[in-house]
C-alpha cells in the first residue's frame, strides 16, 4: 500500500501544489489503490473528491505532518509515503520527498526570518532521512547537491508538464477586457523580479500596452516589496483569478514576461507557451532548461535590455502556438512522470 502526504489538497493552488495535485491525478490513474491522507480540517472539497482521501486526526499544518501523519503511519507497519511538496516527516523515513526549489537558501532575504527557519530545518531533516529525493529540474537537483550534499545517486528528476486545466478551455474565445497588454503570473515578491518588470514597461513610454500582473502577495513566507502599483492606471494587479480567466488572459496578451530570479520549474511560462503567447523569461536558474527554444531570455536585471526584447516581440505578429503544444507534449507528460515516481516506490519498499 502507498500513501500521499496530501496536506496540499488543504492549500490555495500555486506552483507547488498545482505539481502534487497533477502528479495525483496521474497516479490515481495508475494505481486507484493509493491512499491520500489530509489533515483534519476542510480540504479543498471538489479536488478532494476526486482522490481517495483518508482525514486523519489530529492537529493541522507542520503539527499535523510531523506527529499525526508519521504516527497513523507507524501504526500501519511503516509504508510507503511519497511527499510532492517540499517538505515531510523528518522522524519517518520509509518515504520518498520531492524538493521543488532552495530559493530560501540561495537567498534567505528573499524570505520571512520564521520561514527561513522552518524551511532550512524541515527540508534538510527530511531530506536526510528520505531514501529517494525527487526534483522537478537538473538545476534544482544541482541545487541539493550543494547546498543539502545530498549524494547524486539518491535524486531522480521527475519533471512537471503542462497544467491540465489548460486543455479544458484552449479551445474558448475569451473576450478581451484589457485591450493590449503584457501579462505576468506572479506573487508579488523580491525573488520574482517584479520592480524590474514595471520598471522596463515604463520605459516602452506606451499608453496603448497595460500591464498585467496576475497574483498577490504572501506575507507570511516571503518579504514585500515597496511598491504604489496604483500610482499608474495603465498597471492592473487583478490578485487571484480563476483558471478560466487565466487561459483567457493568456490567450489574449500580446506578450508573456516572466523575470524572475529564481525557479525550481516555472509553470507559467508553459502555460502561457502553450497558449501561443510569446513568452520573455529570465536566462537564470531552471527557466532556460525548461523552456529551452520556445522562449526569448533576457538577463533579469538588465532593465534596458528587457525593455528592448518587449518591444522588438511586440512589433512581431503573435505566432501559432500548434508547434509549440506539440513540442511541450512531447518533452513533458504528467503520466510518464508518475510512472517515474511509482519506478522509485518500487525500488524503496
Amino acid at each position: 500500500m502507498i500513501y500521499v502526504n496530501a496536506k496540499f489538497l488543504t492549500k490555495s493552488i500555486t506552483g507547488v501544489e498545482r505539481y502534487a495535485t497533477e502528479i495525483s491525478y496521474a497516479l490515481k490513474k495508475i494505481d486507484s489503490s493509493i491512499l491520500f491522507l489530509i489533515p483534519n480540517q476542510k480540504a479543498e472539497t471538489i479536488i478532494s473528491q476526486k482522490f481517495n482521501t483518508k482525514c486523519i486526526a489530529p492537529f493541522k499544518e507542520y503539527f499535523w505532518e510531523q506527529l499525526t501523519l508519521p504516527f497513523y503511519l507507524k501504526k500501519k507497519r511503516n509504508p510507503l509515503l511519497i511527499n510532492l511538496t517540499n517538505t515531510a516527516p523528518i522522524l519517518y523515513k520509509n518515504q520518498i520527498l520531492v524538493i521543488h526549489d532552495l530559493a530560501f537558501l540561495h537567498e534567505p532575504k528573499w524570505y520571512t526570518k520564521k520561514a527561513r527557519i522552518v524551511f532550512s530545518f524541515l527540508i534538510r531533516q527530511a531530506a536526510k532521512v528520505s531514501p529517494k529525493i525527487v526534483t522537478v529540474s537538473n538545476f534544482t537537483k544541482q541545487e541539493v547537491i550543494k547546498y543539502l550534499k545530498i549524494p547524486s545517486e539518491r535524486i531522480t528528476v521527475i519533471p512537471g508538464a503542462v497544467p491540465s486545466y489548460i486543455s479544458l478551455y484552449e479551445k474558448e474565445n475569451f473576450d478581451n477586457k484589457y485591450g493590449e497588454y503584457i501579462l505576468t503570473v506572479s506573487s508579488i515578491e523580491p525573488r520574482k523580479n517584479i520592480l524590474n518588470l514595471v520598471a522596463a514597461f515604463l520605459r516602452l513610454n506606451n499608453p496603448s500596452i497595460k500591464l498585467v500582473i496576475v497574483g498577490k502577495a504572501n506575507s507570511r513566507v516571503f518579504n514585500t516589496i515597496n511598491y504604489d502599483f496604483a500610482q499608474n492606471k495603465n498597471i492592473i494587479l487583478t490578485g487571484y483569478i480563476s483558471d478560466e480567466e487565466l487561459v483567457g488572459l493568456y490567450k489574449n496578451a500580446r506578450l508573456f514576461a516572466y523575470l524572475s530570479y529564481y525557479e525550481g520549474f516555472g509553470f507559467p511560462p508553459l502555460e502561457a507557451i502553450y497558449c501561443g503567447c510569446p513568452a520573455l523569461v529570465s536566462n537564470t536558474a531552471s527557466l532556460p532548461e525548461i523552456c529551452g527554444d520556445l522562449a526569448e531570455y533576457c538577463n533579469p536585471d538588465d532593465v534596458d535590455g528587457i525593455a528592448s526584447k518587449m518591444e522588438l516581440i511586440l512589433s512581431r505578429k503573435k505566432r501559432n502556438n500548434n508547434e509549440g503544444i506539440r513540442l511541450l507534449k512531447q518533452k513533458f507528460d504528467w503520466q510518464r512522470s508518475a510512472e517515474m515516481i511509482l519506478d522509485l516506490a518500487n525500488d524503496v519498499q
